[in-house]
């Protein structure tokens, strides 16, 4: 079937095709980028096809969670026609599989950087607590200048996940551990076993319990159960010694004996960079160069030379001492991890906060109840004794009347308790009410806004570009998407975007790896802009130069709804801060917080900052 949308995206070609898919090459008109579309065969054998369906939605929840560098970046997922499918974004770059194809080591340095790259990203997996359980090369793209991405999370296992834990075999085989292949529970550690053998496999060029021989799957599954890998000097002495400690923890048979977090391993092999060369190296082949540096003699095909990343091929030629200038990407990259994940920690602390306060709400109100009735009763008490006292006779009777009357009376005035249910459904449907009322006021906002393109009253600072004075918006667009929470259609994500264009050209200097960064954010956002060199290296690579831009520049606003906790999760990109920017709300606050958003963008006024303080 040949499709020419999907939802909104429209299709411009297909990437590839498999017996349960189809990837397509697709552009997105909102934001005006290409994505990478995959999507699901409508005809699925039906005993497959719920299974099948799980996985696909269980990628773009697991890896729609994880928000990293090194992991490939989930946009949106949709149905149409019967078809479901997922934007993800789109990889420009090679598989480790097809470079480890070709049958041509990699450079040791360049090895260390991708392996510790993947490793970053599964610790980052492990601190939401997600499991890939399939890492190997085929899920790993690298791009033309080093870049490595880890992808494809559909069997990744979830937090209280409903799929099998145990007892299913779930990846690929040669790179499963110990506990995959025996059918024992699983954590974030099986993960580094895995990414180990992929380790190996780049410096050995071959996968650490696989041999010719095997005809069948179980010699390899008991290999990687009870024998030890071969050590990967022993398969090939050129290979650095540092590598075989770090082998030795990662494979480790028992998971315990591992690295305990893949940030370890990450460390590790970034600290490789200090070793001394090797005296024994391959011998070239026909049509191969060989090239030096701190990690030993390596052997690399000239035509695949150039595509090196330039971090490891400055490496390679840098004298004693100068390491450090080869390492400033890597550095400077592991400072935003760290970043990210000192903003993410307190994210999840304030949310901790949050419910620490509402049970204790809940409690002083439990308590608060229980006061009351224990009044009721004494009054209850004291009302019964006053009328029977007031109202004996003679023969010794004594009218009950007035209790029952007291509480007849009660009841009258008594307003009824709501269930559970019934006070959910209330929550949710107050919270789709405020989602819908900011959807018209900020359409009206966008309406007002792309007739008059008015100048922003206070200046835009934009991530890589620095401060722009004076900006002009324009091309306002806002939506609503919509789900089923509990049989019924709500608003859960409200986005409001919009263009700032400089009324004179934004230069910015930038220097060492942030001109990749910024050049790869521009194109990424298809802006034009000019590059000038200003100064270069002995070596001949920029180290800093100038940029111009004088298009506009894309700005967003998300509004999420969680309809589980009854919060409100306000994002922004680019709007008056560089980068994004998060805090989170009470519902009820929308109202008030909707138009302070708005005169935020317009630049009228700074009291929407006083909300993200408060994140």
């Amino acid at each position: 079937m040949i499709h020419t949308t999907l939802g909104r995206y429209r299709i411009i070609g297909e990437l590839g095709h498999g017996a349960m898919g189809t990837v397509y090459r697709a552009h997105d008109p909102l934001i005006d980028r290409e994505v990478a579309i995959k999507t699901l065969h409508p005809n699925l054998p039906p005993d497959a096809v719920a299974d099948v369906r799980e996985r696909f939605l269980r990628e773009a929840k697991s890896a729609g969670r994880l928000s990293h560098p090194n992991i490939v970046t989930i946009f949106d997922v949709g149905e149409q026609g019967g078809i479901a499918y997922m934007a993800m974004e789109l990889l420009e770059g090679r598989t480790l599989a097809d470079l480890l194809a070709e049958s041509v080591r990699l450079p040791f340095q360049t090895i260390a950087d991708l392996v510790a790259q993947i490793a970053d990203a599964l610790d980052r997996a492990q601190q939401l607590g997600i499991v890939h359980r399939d890492v190997k090369p085929a899920n790993i793209v690298v791009s033309a200048s080093g870049h490595a991405k880890l992808t494809d999370f559909g069997v990744a296992y979830l937090p209280a996940s409903t799929m099998t834990q145990t007892g299913t075999m779930i990846g690929s085989p040669r790179y499963m551990s110990p506990e995959q292949v025996l059918g024992l529970p699983i954590d974030p550690r099986s993960d580094i076993f895995s990414l180990g053998g992929v380790l190996y496999e780049m410096l050995a060029l071959r996968a650490p319990f696989v041999r010719s021989g095997d005809a069948t799957i179980f010699p390899l599954i008991n290999r990687i159960a009870a024998e030890a890998h071969p050590p990967v000097t022993q398969v090939d002495p050129s290979i650095p010694e540092g590598f075989e400690p770090i082998l030795r923890r990662a494979l480790a048979k028992k998971p315990e004996d591992r690295y305990q977090r893949a940030g370890e391993m990450a460390e590790d092999l970034r600290a490789l960079r200090g070793l001394a060369r090797t005296s024994v190296a391959p011998t070239p082949r026909d049509g191969e160069t060989t090239t030096a540096n701190a990690l030993g003699a390596q052997t690399v095909p000239r035509q695949f030379a150039d595509t090196l990343p330039n971090a490891a091929l400055a490496a390679s030629a840098l004298p004693p001492g100068q390491e450090g200038k080869s390492n400033a990407f890597v550095l400077d990259l592991d400072s935003f991890v760290r970043d990210f994940d000192a903003q993410e920690q307190a994210r999840l602390q304030e949310e901790e906060a949050a419910r620490r306060k509402k049970e204790e709400a809940l409690r002083l109100w439990s308590e608060a109840e229980a006061r009351k009735r224990e009044e009721f009763e004494r009054q209850l008490a004291r009302e019964t004794q006053k009328r029977d006292a007031a109202t004996a006779d003679g023969t010794g009777t004594i009218s009950r009347r007035g209790a029952l009357d007291l509480l007849k009376q009660k009841a009258a005035t008594r307003t009824p308790e709501e269930t559970p249910a019934e006070k959910k459904a209330k929550a949710d449907t107050a919270l789709d009410e405020s989602m819908r009322a900011a959807l018209r006021y900020l359409a009206e906002v966008a309406s007002e806004l792309n007739g008059v393109n008015p100048l922003a009253g206070r200046p835009y600072d934009y991530i890589y570009l620095g401060r722009l004075p004076s900006v002009k918006l324009s091309n306002a667009f806002v939506d609503l998407r919509s789900q089923k929470i509990r049989g019924k259609d709500h608003g859960v994500h409200l986005f409001f975007k919009f263009w700032i264009e400089p009324t004179t050209p934004a230069k910015s200097n930038v220097r060492g790896a942030d001109i990749a960064r910024l050049e790869e954010h521009l194109k990424m956002l298809n802006v034009p802009f000019a590059a000038t060199p200003e100064a270069r290296s002995d070596f001949g690579h920029v180290t800093r130069a100038t940029f111009t831009v004088s298009a506009a520049l894309p700005c967003e606003i998300n509004l999420r709804a969680n309809y589980d906790k009854s919060t409100l999760e306000i994002e922004l990109a680019n709007v008056r801060h560089p980068g994004r920017v998060r805090c989170q709300i009470e519902p009820k606050a929308l109202d008030d917080v909707v138009d302070d958003l708005a005169r935020y963008v317009l630049g009228v006024d700074d009291d929407f900052d006083k909300v993200l303080r408060r994140r």
